[in-house]
């Protein structure tokens, strides 16, 4: 695993076929809210079932920094909830590091499912989610945000996807613009 946190921490998108335990960021990585609801994101109930029949014994673990109630409503009304093996959320889920940054606690999960760093995945759409892995020396992978309707979690089943989050980044961009009507980035704030 590389230390250089210069590029996309995470790009890489394959899970070994001896994973140990995947760790799944909520919001924006498995469900995205669609109108008042929330509804998985494509191709998680794939992904999971798929995990479920062909990896029973690797526990599937929601971690989020949202608070525990709030979470586990949320993948109850996406219906996921059965399909997890376990859901942790604020204030659990988080500690405060000497630095100031408040990270997931993913070694207490690893911990907890007494699984081998090297074997666990974690799996998140942003940073923090990056640093929290990179932090705790966990493998992870960046999927795009909700935005990213084209993205499917299927195509992690049999990895490597096509998926590179640097790639993504520079897409969205271009169609973020292209839909607001411009051909550029905005200029800087010269305030």
């Amino acid at each position: 695993m590389s230390e250089d946190l210069s590029g996309q921490f995470g790009s890489a998108t394959v899970i070994p076929h001896d994973v140990a335990l995947l760790i799944l960021d909520c919001f924006e990585t498995l469900i995205a809210l669609r109108g008042r609801a929330y509804v998985p994101r494509r191709g998680v109930i794939e992904f999971l079932d798929h995990f479920t029949i062909t990896r029973p014994e690797t526990p599937r673990v929601v971690v989020s920094d949202a608070e525990q109630s709030t979470v586990e409503a949320a993948l109850v009304q996406a219906g996921l909830i059965e399909r997890l093996t376990a859901i942790i959320g604020a204030p659990t889920s988080l500690a405060v590091h000497s630095d100031g940054r408040q990270l997931k606690r993913l070694d207490a999960i690893v911990d907890q499912f007494r699984a081998p760093v090297h074997r666990t995945i974690f799996i998140g759409d942003s940073p923090l989610d990056a640093q929290a892995a990179h932090y705790h020396r966990i493998p992870f992978i960046r999927v795009p945000r909700s935005e990213d309707e084209n993205f499917s979690f299927a195509c992690l089943i049999s990895g490597p996807s096509r998926y590179q989050s640097a790639e993504f980044s520079a897409l969205f961009l271009q169609q973020y613009l292209r839909h607001r009507g411009q051909t550029d980035p905005p200029p800087p704030d010269r305030r």
